[in-house]
């Protein structure tokens, strides 16, 4: 755990400042003159983020070895969970690309469920249906806008 720890604070400073100084500056426009800057809000979470991940490192660095933080930090089959989203939602985009956001939220929700353990097909079926269905409903009848 310690060593979870340790990555997900270098992660997690590493991510505030590529935000705090890439991605703010490049989304974020300045205010104008005599006005609080916009990007005031966004910097100071960054820099809070920053701050307490840079604590969890330094404090799970100065911690006392533990016997069970000698394994590795991520069991295997949190990757192998990982690895099943991670093609869910890249099938699902190269769906959403090639062939209809229907698709792609069909095997989002079909898969995502799939991987994540669920095995009751009419749980599956319903849940796929109706969400999608209601989707379709709001935006395609009710709004009369189109999703893509």
């Amino acid at each position: 755990m310690r060593r979870a720890n340790v990555v997900s604070g270098m992660v997690l400073a590493a991510l505030g400042a590529l935000v705090l100084l890439v991605v703010n500056p490049w989304q974020i426009e300045e205010g104008p003159a005599g006005m609080m800057s916009p990007r005031l809000v966004p910097n100071l979470s960054m820099v809070v983020v920053m701050v307490l991940s840079i604590l969890l490192v330094v404090q799970n660095l100065r911690a006392a070895d533990r016997p069970e933080d000698a394994g590795s930090p991520i069991p295997r089959r949190e990757l192998v969970a990982f690895a099943k989203i991670a093609a869910v939602f890249g099938l699902a985009i190269a769906l959403y690309i090639h062939v209809s956001p229907l698709a792609a939220g069909g095997v989002l929700m079909v898969g995502g469920f799939l991987a994540l353990g669920e095995r009751r097909p009419l749980v599956i079926v319903l849940l796929t249906g109706g969400l999608l269905g209601a989707v379709w409903l709001l935006f395609y009848r009710l709004l009369g806008t189109a999703i893509v």
